[in-house]
């Protein structure tokens, strides 16, 4: 049986699965943040709070590449400093920016105030500073302290939200709650990594700045194609149907974040020229078989399922919870396979990546007026990615990824 094949059917033993646990905690704790906002807030409300989340997923992205780049120096034994100090500067201008920029959030969401939009910022801000932190632990290999600290950001982040909305179910209070739990997970990470204070107030080394861009670049087109369509709801359709299709949106979630752990279990295979055929093969079986099958859990249950993930106000979206799924599904796939083409530092992924994302905004932008108009060209696009990722392992020559200390690894998020 192939090695990637027995670390899958194994990853429960290993340290691995310790970290697909991990984050699969963290992604159900963030389904239930979601599915209580659904209830709590009503669809106006929900709308809103859903198209600020989807922000700070995007915003998240920093903190990924920055983690990425702080663990590549942990593992190979470099100086982690000069990637700590580029993280930390990267969440302060991130901080400020956001902050300054959220009047024009709020315009653009609709919202009722700018404060929900500070929020957002300063949790995005926490975020990429926490970043480093975990960058130490997972280039160390310290993977039980990971899985525990992933657990802990998302227990933060979903009970801050969760005790702000039984205060006050408004976005607002929601978003002020889970920006609190979001620092208070990043005192905690920094607590466990605990990396010489000397070395990270010295100049040496450096920053790392341009290798934290590099990483982010494809990570940044595939994160934004696939949370947007939440964002461009919110600001094309009316806020009820904004509402209905966050509500659908749910689904999609469900179905991407399933099967997360893949990638992370395949990626050193995905980087071994000999073991890389097979391990896209295997992968890409796992993913899509999750996908249909809860695809047509969807279909089949659609009615029940919405009524018990967001309730009765939301039973118009019943009809189109399948394309939700499929659409999660899709993007699995796409995921599994950008991590495939970063592995071997395919630049022209990051190009196609952010063709496509301009194409499916300007195509709602233009043309979207219903819930369909926004789905239907997202399902359109996940499968452009989806094509385009097969289609490149398949007419790619077998021949070793170059080397490139800027490469990331898959972070935990």
């Amino acid at each position: 049986m192939p090695q990637l094949a027995r670390r899958l059917l194994g990853a429960g033993r290993s340290s691995a699965g310790l970290l697909a646990v991990g984050t699969s905690v963290g992604n159900l704790l963030g389904y239930a943040l979601t599915v209580a906002g659904a209830r709590s807030l009503g669809p106006h409300e929900f709308g809103a709070f859903s198209a600020l989340l989807a922000l700070i997923i995007v915003g998240n992205v920093a903190a990924l590449a920055v983690q990425a780049t702080t663990a590549r120096a942990a593992a190979m034994g470099r100086p982690v400093a000069p990637a700590v100090r580029s993280g930390l500067i990267l969440a302060v201008l991130i901080g400020v920016a956001l902050t300054a920029l959220s009047p024009v959030a709020e315009s653009v969401l609709q919202l009722p105030s700018a404060l929900p939009a500070v929020a957002a910022a300063v949790a995005i801000a926490a975020l990429t500073a926490t970043a480093p932190s975990l960058g130490i632990i997972q280039g160390h290999e310290r993977f039980g302290p990971l899985a525990a600290l992933v657990t802990i950001q998302a227990a933060l982040r979903v009970g801050g939200g969760l005790v702000a909305m039984a205060l006050d179910p408004t976005a607002t209070s929601a978003l002020i709650g889970i920006a609190l739990g979001f620092v208070a997970a990043g005192i905690v990470a920094w607590t466990v990594a605990r990396p010489a204070a000397s070395a990270l107030l010295s100049l040496r080394g450096g920053f790392a700045a341009r290798a934290t861009l590099s990483s982010g670049a494809m990570l940044l087109g595939f994160v934004v194609l696939t949370n947007i369509d939440v964002i461009l709801a919110r600001h094309v359709l009316s806020p009820e149907a904004s509402g209905l299709y966050a509500a659908g949106s749910i689904f999609t979630k469900i179905a991407f974040w399933l099967p997360q752990f893949v990638p992370m279990l395949a990626f050193p295979a995905l980087a071994d020229p000999a073991r890389r055929r097979t391990a896209v093969s295997l992968g890409v079986a796992a993913v899509a078989g999750c996908g249909v099958a809860l695809t047509a859990l969807s279909w089949l249950l659609a009615e029940p399922a919405v009524d018990l993930v967001a309730g009765p106000s939301y039973g118009d979206v019943a009809p189109w919870v399948a394309g939700f799924a499929g659409l999660g599904a899709l993007y699995a796939l796409a995921h599994l396979l950008v991590y495939a083409h970063l592995a071997r530092r395919d630049r022209w992924t990051t190009g196609v990546l952010w063709a496509v994302l301009a194409a499916y905004v300007v195509a709602v932008e233009v043309w979207a007026t219903t819930l369909a108009g926004v789905l239907v060209p997202g399902l359109v696009a996940a499968a452009l990615i989806v094509l385009w990722g097969i289609g490149r392992e398949r007419l790619s020559p077998r021949r070793p990824a170059p080397v490139d200390d800027d490469a990331p690894t898959p972070a935990i998020s």
